[in-house]
């Protein structure tokens, strides 16, 4: 499980100075990358990189912490509050849950509109333009604190809304868990 801030590794801290990452699937082109707004929403949405500069952004400094043992201290996110981009959709009445999906077609989680919302949809990192190997063009960056370092969806493609949580596409935990065996 991963902590917002204070992570350690055996009572001892584990600092480290970047943000780690995974290969970048075969799957991910961020050339070809759009994010659509689907499920139970008034108005899909399908926008392109470019769209996204629409919307206000705003920056986010904060402590990532991997269930991998490393933390990588002051990130500063910069990007769009979900809630925005779910305002834009129309989320029906009965609407409650939202599953976020990468763009790699496998890497999935769920979350409750009210915690999703709060997120950021973080499209920049450190100043620059978010790199393909941390997520970019797109980031789910959670900043509620009881978040867990594999609801950070990278290449995020999809925001799914429902009236239910989706526990059989949900696989965020299970995979990420996944690589520490």
């Amino acid at each position: 499980m991963c902590a917002p801030t204070g992570f350690s590794l055996g009572g001892v801290p584990v600092p480290v100075t970047d943000l780690r990452s995974h290969p970048v699937p075969d799957a991910v082109d961020a050339e070809a990358w759009t994010l659509r707004v689907t499920g139970a929403v008034d108005r899909s949405l399908r926008l392109s990189a470019a769209a996204l500069e629409s919307f206000p952004l705003e920056t986010v400094t904060d402590d990532f912490a991997c269930a991998e043992g490393w933390v990588a201290d002051g990130l500063a996110w910069r990007g769009i509050r979900v809630g925005e981009l779910l305002e834009r959709a129309g989320p029906s009445a009965e609407a409650e849950h939202a599953l976020l999906r990468a763009m790699d077609g496998d890497y999935a989680c769920s979350f409750p509109l009210e915690t999703l919302s709060d997120a950021l949809l973080g499209v920049g990192l450190d100043g620059e333009p978010l790199p393909v190997e941390h997520g970019g063009p797109a980031r789910l960056v959670p900043t509620g604190p009881d978040r867990d370092c594999w609801e950070s969806v990278k290449w995020v493609s999809e925001i799914r809304v429902g009236e239910t949580r989706f526990p059989d596409a949900d696989t965020a935990k299970e995979t990420a868990l996944s690589r520490l065996e």
